[in-house]
């Protein structure tokens, strides 16, 4: 009979306490020390033990609560400088981590990984005993749609005005060669000594004055796009560049300059007329919440009249006839509760008990599979360019569904399987390099998702004509809409971030953009990297 050699009782023992106390010291526990192992044979030989190396001990204070970020940062995929930038957090943003990393690679002090993601060099955070905090941004006000005040330039080729600058005329006073007209003057003087000289004007500055009806009075600095400034008239506006193309412009503050009102249209000293600009009222439209919230599913409808013009439909007792129940608006949402079908097609649809709706009058969002390589609980978004309709999916699971106003006809909207590339908080859109240049301050919760072709879902704040194609070859929602799906969609924005990007490591939700000629759209852009990438297989 033949046995197999093994460790004695006691080296079991042995083994068994060498590896409690290797298990209490990684969790922190305070355990008592091991017996002494008994001595061991000397043939028998132990594999080597690899204890994992516990992460680093953040070098902050005790009682530190969250780190204060003292500017705005970039956020790295690893502790590198030269890592893929994943985000940029706001100053002051308070955040909690998880660990640190030596210092170097292009940071003087150690990188710190943050929740929920990420690391930035630990040069501009600084500990604080209070709770970790940030924002939404854009920051929206009580009651408000867009975050400011936003209007269209109508006089073709307006011109941009900057305040005269109270300092430049003071150092020409105090070095007239360098202003030949001061000279001039002060020769005039000299040649009318009997004449009595005249007060000093006033400099050309900001003077508060009392608070008008409509706002408070502050310095043509300040944010608040209800702020009226009044000036001393003294020198002149001075003129700037001419605005050409479509240019949409955003109000920081109003500013009365003698009978004039101005618009502050940038952080700087750049104003534009106010009888210049007229004002976007921006869209109240929003789509429909499907899934946990409502019990709501697909299909829906939305009630879309095929009458231009037209901005209500009937609604009828029955499929066919029946006298008319009430006026709906356009756009206004229902589930589908039956569909009624004439030679296989439908013709009408009924929204209630013994209510119905002309097929011809609405469009309808149907549920449809996600693309290959799509997770079970995957965040997606299905664009239907022929309907104008947006449905956002987590997995096959339907949670959004909404009217868009997808490309023109000159510039239309490409269609094709992408991922999320960028999300960034508020961005200026420009195309000027076209034959309809345009230019548009400020655009809120912008999604990028073709780095190529610079194609994004974003809010559009100047329309209200969601659910017809007008744009350059975006995908434009309503505001409510944008907001909602920036928030939702992958990689998550976290409070006090202003930008976030999709990276091969960790990519962005998908779109696929489909129409009825291109019904199973390819994988383009980072997109089919990630295909790509999961399958194994080189990008081809």
């Amino acid at each position: 009979m033949v046995r197999r050699a093994g460790p004695s009782p006691e080296l079991a023992s042995c083994l068994t306490a060498s590896l409690l106390a290797v298990a209490a010291a990684a969790c922190g526990d305070d355990a008592p020390p091991a017996a002494p192992a008994p001595a061991l044979d000397a043939a028998v030989v132990l594999p080597d033990l690899v204890v994992p190396e516990p992460p680093p001990i953040p070098d902050f204070p005790e009682g530190t609560r969250s780190l204060r970020l003292t500017r705005t940062m970039p956020v790295r995929l690893t502790p590198d400088a030269q890592a893929k930038r994943i985000g940029t957090i706001a100053q002051d943003t308070r955040v909690r981590w998880k660990r640190t990393s030596p210092k170097g690679n292009g940071c003087k002090s150690v990188w710190v990984e943050m929740e929920p993601r990420g690391w930035v060099c630990g040069d501009s955070v600084e500990a604080s005993t209070r709770a970790a905090i940030g924002v939404e941004l854009p920051r929206l006000e009580r009651e408000e749609v867009v975050p400011g005040t936003y209007g269209r330039i109508t006089e073709q080729g307006a011109l941009t005005y900057a305040l005269p600058d109270p300092r430049a005329k003071k150092d020409a006073k105090k070095d007239p060669k360098t202003d030949p007209k001061k000279e001039k003057e002060k020769e005039k003087k000299k040649d009318a000594k009997a004449e009595p000289k005249p007060p000093p004007p006033p400099d050309a500055g900001v003077e508060p004055t009392a608070a008008p009806a409509d706002g408070p009075v502050a310095s043509p600095d300040a944010a608040d796009a209800d702020t009226v400034v009044r000036v001393k008239v003294d020198d002149p506006m001075i003129p700037g560049n001419p605005l050409l193309g479509s240019v949409t412009v955003r109000k920081y503050g109003e500013l009365v300059f003698g009978d004039r009102v101005y618009w502050k249209v940038s952080q700087g000293n750049e104003y534009v007329a106010k009888k210049s600009v007229y004002e976007h009222k921006p869209s109240t439209f929003h789509g429909l919440r499907l899934a946990d919230d409502t019990g709501l599913t697909l299909p829906v409808l939305f009630v879309w009249p095929r009458q231009n013009g037209v901005k209500q439909v009937w609604s009828r007792k029955k499929a066919r006839g029946g006298g008319v129940v009430r006026q709906i608006e356009q756009r206004t949402a229902f589930s589908i509760l039956e569909t009624h079908e004439e030679g296989g097609k439908p013709v009408a649809y009924r929204i209630g008990e013994a209510e119905w709706l002309d097929a011809a009058q609405v469009r309808v969002a149907a549920l449809t599979p996600p693309p290959e390589q799509v997770g079970p609980n995957e965040r997606w978004f299905d664009v239907d360019l022929d309907q104008q309709l947006l449905v956002a999916y987590e997995g096959t699971t339907p949670v959004y569904a909404t009217m868009v106003s997808t490309g023109k006809k000159e510039t239309p909207t490409e269609t094709g399987i992408w991922r999320l590339w960028k999300k960034i908080s508020e961005t200026d859109m420009k195309g000027l390099s076209g034959e309809d240049p345009y230019s548009v301050a400020t655009v809120p919760w912008t999604q990028f998702y073709s780095p190529e072709r610079g194609l994004a879902l974003h809010a559009s704040y100047w329309h209200d004509r969601f659910g017809i194609p007008r744009s350059h070859g975006c995908i434009n929602l309503s505001p409510i809409d944008a907001r909602w799906l920036y928030f939702w969609s992958e990689p998550v924005v976290p409070p006090g971030w202003t930008m976030t990007a999709g990276v091969l490591e960790a990519p962005g939700s998908v779109i696929r953009v489909r129409s009825k000629d291109d019904p199973a759209p390819t994988w383009k852009g980072y997109a089919k990297k990630v295909v790509a990438e999961r399958a194994g297989a080189p990008d081809r």
